[in-house]
């Protein structure tokens, strides 16, 4: 009997005990536990990420459209009071001392309908956290159309427009209307796991069409 425990033990046959064991579950326990912690918290923050960079493209794709618009616009009128009784035609700028909050001016291509294409015009403004686009046909203020521009999971709350050169219309004159515009807010994520987040979007946009 010696000599067969002598050789088991001198061929490395010796198994676990029953503490070594329970430690060595212990070990494998807390490490698969951290591990699928870790996992989970990470799918949870990629999940909140994903729905927050879904809410900026929103608001990207929303900029977007109103630098196109801006950019094969003219005759830009940047005043701080929505259109009510008449929509102006009169180019006005902004400079970025004071800025304006809503931004008129005439459409590269008429609107749909118009037979005063000269006449027609757009506009765009921030209210109630929205921003959006009115469309003024033959400039009259009983045509209008909006349209819902920002998408609703976000909340706007400031939308700055700065407007240099647009009365510069001497003929001749090369030098385009520059229009900055820089847009604040916040998300509204539907889910209820995902945090609200802050943004800041601006871009600068100068006319294509020539303004004289």
């Amino acid at each position: 009997m010696k000599s067969f425990t002598y050789f088991k033990i001198k061929n490395g046959l010796r198994g676990f005990t029953l503490v070594e064991l329970l430690i060595s579950m212990a070990i494998f326990t807390s490490v698969i536990t951290i591990a699928t912690g870790a996992l989970f918290s990470a799918q949870a923050i990629n999940a909140r990420l994903e729905q927050t960079q879904l809410i900026l493209d929103g608001v990207n794709q929303a900029v977007e459209v109103m630098a196109r618009d801006i950019r094969y616009g003219s005759d830009f009128h940047c005043d701080t009071v929505i259109p009510s009784s008449s929509v102006p035609s009169n180019s006005v700028s902004c400079p970025y001392s004071n800025g304006g909050s809503v931004i008129v001016f005439k459409p590269a291509v008429p609107l749909s309908g118009s037979t005063l294409p000269d006449s027609d015009r757009i506009s765009y403004y921030l209210s109630n956290g929205v921003i959006y686009k009115d469309e003024y046909k033959e400039g009259n203020i009983s045509n209008k159309i909006t349209y819902q521009i920002t998408p609703s999971d976000v909340n706007i709350s400031n939308l700055s427009l700065y407007v240099n050169g647009a009365e510069d219309t001497t003929s001749g004159n090369l030098s385009q209307p520059l229009v900055t515009l820089v847009v604040y807010g916040l998300t509204t994520p539907a889910r209820k796991n995902v945090q609200p987040v802050q943004f800041t979007v601006q871009t600068s946009i100068s006319a294509r069409a020539l303004d004289i």
